[in-house]
């Protein structure tokens, strides 16, 4: 086999550490040589190193005339072994099992284990065998592929010729059985093979996708030989010679990941992939070796589901065509629907470009009747898509076309998946095929470039026709009243499609984005509205991440910035659709209500007029009123003197951001609190749900590092801080007030749970050890740890504004307040978020004298800060 078959004299199965030297320095002999040979014959090398040991050692166990056969099945008996990969065998017999062989089958059996081969066996006769086909469609997909090793050849014939007869599956049945498994896998991948760590068998694309068009081939013709498939006009040369290539690159990524962990693997994870592209070869500084791999991964397993499914519709069309005989539905003289299909009546349909728009245009206004394209079709359509000299955009009727395709209610349906499926945004925007499988090389974005696009497109269309749940409501209502919904979506297509290419890529975008819009002959004002929307497409998020939105400066600025009522019901909606779209995990009820209020502040004050914002004290002022008016309501013999003494005690921040009534359980709390005269901590966690969260209060006196003790503390529990507000009172004592999520994004309802926090933070907090720390998380050691530090504009005298983003380590809030405490620095405020593996944290610090910090001070602190924390 071209140098890789080498024959093994393999030892006595009693010589254990012999057999295992021969294996690993086979493996190690394959790998050293996997760069140089096809890898196709590098996976048979290795398959027939196993079927060496194995009729060896079947014939040391003298198994020769017992009437039993040893087989191979699954991707063992396809013979394309990877190195850790399980070892599928089964043992087959006609008559029932002596003792003595089955003493002798047990032996066998362990042998192996003891050699450390990763075992699937089973032992059966060949009725049990038949019987476990029937009943079982996995065991029976498993069986197809069986392959003798040794023993009787009749055992194997047998099963296969069952499998291949209508009486256990027919050939109908048995389709439709693997068209379902595929179609739950894929929904199971989210319906994409583009996200950050792919699953190179089971994602859409993956390698079960080519297993599974050989099983049906297999079942229905008896013959998975490509020779015959394309006879019968299943698939041209071309396009076999594409679903082998794309094949062959995932076997190498395949091959290199079990290499890299040294165990079977198949998901491919972020903390391996440096690793994976280095033993593929990919170079490259930084990231871009992983980048350049990634991105020729993706393209393989695109161009595999896409072969996948357009020889899913020909087995369809062919496999039941007897069962559902149709009527074609016409459209007009080029399109009709078929059996659900969309289908070009003639072959030279697109010779005229714009029929491929019209086509999706179509998809568009029947979706309800349309789940895909015609095989047929969708070859035409590969066809002309290979031969464009140019981009789609450059006729002026498809452009007509695409315009309308966006204009149309349900044209982010159906047909802007299948747009993007099968490459025809590539094919229409250069700046779209420029971002097709860019990965992102963060946990923050679970997709590539585009698919991340296509899902953002996607919500909005959500917003549209979906059902609501409460968290997107306000969205969905909004959503519903836009003038101009093509605006938003000509913003969100184009929101990230600048990435990749160096500098800001939302002004770059934005600069694209006009251009696109003058040259499809767009308003200039919906132009102007388009670009800045892409130009401004994170204001809000990062607005809501950073800020403090219920400061009314903080919402004065933000309104000054989106200017009108329309702006900010664009920039609203394409924000929430963005964040759902970037990572599931992220949305939440919090991130819900931070945008809620922020949109509904904002709207308040355009309506009202920026200048008619109320300031400060005279919120302050109203708050004051309605809490006493409730602690006076829940305890009519309260001292209004006293109570006016403990609020001159506090600071402002205790009423600027808190509602009335939580200022009064606040106060009602500390009140009791020092008439009990305690030492310990004040600390308030009750059932109630904040906006989406918890509410952690704490007071308690004045002492250096108590807010790290408090988030480290936390960290442990894995209890995740979202917003923090530090106050210190004139009187010497801390008000910590935190909103906080459990490890499953959601409040803290359980008591159980609540008083086990509580207790934990009492320790800690009267100084006893905190117990076990947080763990540093293993996918981490993937990304390099350099802080950015940045300084905001902060409108509030004495306070100066930084946010502080950095790789999220259980070490990283206390090497913060480390390069706080050394320039002896008051902590006012911190907003914590955590994005994927960064930690974005925003403070108000102030310096010893409680001022701003002065340039030579902000100076400092950046190189304590990335000294510290890098």
């Amino acid at each position: 086999m071209n140098g890789l078959h080498y024959g093994i004299d393999w030892p006595q199965s009693s010589d254990v550490g012999g057999i295992k030297q021969a294996l690993a320095d086979q493996l190690e002999f394959l790998d050293h040589n996997c760069a140089d040979h096809a890898i196709r014959e590098v996976l048979q090398a290795r398959s027939d190193c196993f079927d060496s040991l194995l009729t060896a050692l079947w014939q040391e166990y003298g198994f020769g005339d017992s009437g039993l056969s040893l087989n191979a099945v699954g991707g063992y008996g396809r013979r394309t072994l990877h190195p850790f990969s399980d070892i599928d065998i089964c043992v087959l017999h006609r008559d029932s099992l002596s003792p003595e062989l089955e003493d002798k089958l047990r032996s066998f059996i362990t042998s192996l284990w003891d050699f450390n081969i990763t075992l699937g066996h089973g032992v059966l006769s060949v009725e049990q065998a038949k019987s476990l086909c029937a009943e079982d469609v996995t065991a029976a997909t498993s069986m197809l592929d069986m392959r003798r090793l040794a023993g009787d050849p009749e055992h194997s014939q047998i099963i296969s010729a069952t499998l291949l007869e209508r009486d256990i599956y027919s050939s109908a049945t048995f389709f439709k059985l693997k068209q379902d498994e595929q179609s739950r896998r894929h929904t199971k991948s989210s319906g994409s093979g583009f996200s950050l760590e792919p699953n190179l068998k089971t994602s859409p694309g993956g390698l079960r996708d080519i297993q599974t068009l050989g099983w049906i081939a297999n079942k229905h013709f008896g013959s998975q030989d490509e020779q015959t498939l394309r006879r019968m006009g299943y698939f041209t040369a071309d396009e076999y010679a594409e679903l082998m290539e794309a094949q062959n690159f995932i076997w190498r990524v395949r091959w290199a990941l079990h290499m890299a962990v040294r165990r079977s693997e198949n998901r491919l994870q972020i903390e391996n992939q440096s690793e994976v592209a280095r033993r593929m070869g990919f170079g490259g500084e930084n990231n871009t070796a992983i980048e350049k791999m990634m991105r020729q991964l993706y393209r393989a397993l695109s161009r595999v589901r896409e072969l996948n499914q357009m020889l899913m519709a020909h087995f369809e069309h062919n496999v039941l065509a007897s069962e559902a005989p149709s009527s074609p539905l016409v459209l007009n003289e080029h399109f009709e629907i078929d059996n659900g299909l969309i289908r070009a009546r003639d072959e030279d349909v697109f010779i005229e470009r714009k029929q491929i728009l019209i086509m999706f245009r179509l998809i568009a206004e029947h979706e309800d009747k349309i789940k895909g394209i015609a095989p047929e079709t969708l070859r035409l359509l590969r066809q002309v898509r290979r031969r464009l000299l140019g981009d789609l955009q450059d006729f002026h009727a498809c452009r007509q076309e695409f315009i309308a395709l966006f204009r149309h209610p349900r044209g982010m349906g159906l047909a802007i998946t299948l747009m993007h499926q099968y490459g025809l945004l590539a094919a229409y925007l250069p700046q779209w095929r420029e971002i097709v499988g860019q990965m992102q090389f963060d946990l923050f974005h679970a997709y590539t470039v585009d698919e991340h696009t296509h899902r953002l497109l996607k919500n909005l269309y959500q917003f549209e026709v979906g059902e609501e749940d409460k968290s997107i409501k306000l969205v969905g209502t909004i959503y519903r009243g836009l003038d101009t919904k093509d605006t938003l979506l000509f913003a969100a297509l184009y929101h990230d499609l600048a990435k990749g290419r160096g500098g800001d890529h939302s002004k770059l975008g934005a600069v694209d984005a006009a251009h696109f819009a003058s040259f499809h002959g767009l308003k200039a004002s919906q132009a102007k509205t388009i670009s800045w929307l892409v130009e401004n497409h994170l204001l809000m998020s990062m607005t809501a991440q950073r800020m403090d939105i219920y400061d009314p400066d903080v919402v004065s600025n933000f309104a000054k910035a989106v200017k009108t009522e329309s702006r900010l019901e664009m920039l609203y909606c394409l924000t929430v659709a963005d964040i759902q779209a970037t990572n599931s995990n992220l949305w939440n009820d919090w991130r819900a209500t931070l945008l809620a209020d922020l949109f509904q502040a904002c709207r308040r004050a355009l309506r009202s007029g920026l200048e008619n914002m109320l300031e400060m004290r005279s919120l302050i002022r109203e708050r004051k009123a309605d809490a006493q008016e409730m602690l006076i309501a829940a305890d009519p013999n309260l001292d209004e003197d006293n109570l006016k003494q403990l609020w001159k005690q506090m600071p402002l921040s205790f009423f600027s951001n808190a509602d009335a009534d939580d200022i009064c359980r606040y106060t009602q709390a500390i009140v009791g609190y020092h008439d009990e005269d305690r030492e310990s901590p004040l600390i308030l966690l009750d059932g109630e749900v904040y906006k989406g969260c918890s509410d952690l209060f704490v007071y308690t006196k004045d002492k250096p590092g108590l807010f790290v003790s408090l988030f480290n503390t936390l960290a442990s529990l894995k209890v995740s801080v979202k917003q923090a507000q530090i106050s210190v009172t004139r009187h010497g004592y801390v008000l910590e007030t935190l909103k906080i999520l459990d490890y499953n994004d959601e409040p803290l309802l359980s008591d159980t749970r609540r008083q086990q926090v509580l207790n934990r933070l009492n320790q800690v907090l009267a100084g006893k050890p905190a117990g076990s720390k947080a763990k540093p998380k293993r996918r981490h050691a993937a990304f390099n740890n350099v802080p950015k530090v940045e300084y905001l504009n902060s409108r509030r005298p004495g306070r100066t504004l930084l946010n502080i983003a950095a790789l999220e380590t259980p070490e990283v809030m206390s090497r913060i307040a480390d390069a706080f405490k050394a320039m002896e620095l008051n902590i006012h405020s911190a907003r914590i978020s955590t994005l994927g593996e960064k930690t974005d944290n925003v403070f108000s610090v102030s310096n010893r004298e409680g001022s701003r910090l002065s340039d030579e001070e902000q100076n400092t602190l950046v190189h304590l800060l990335k000294e510290s924390i890098g």
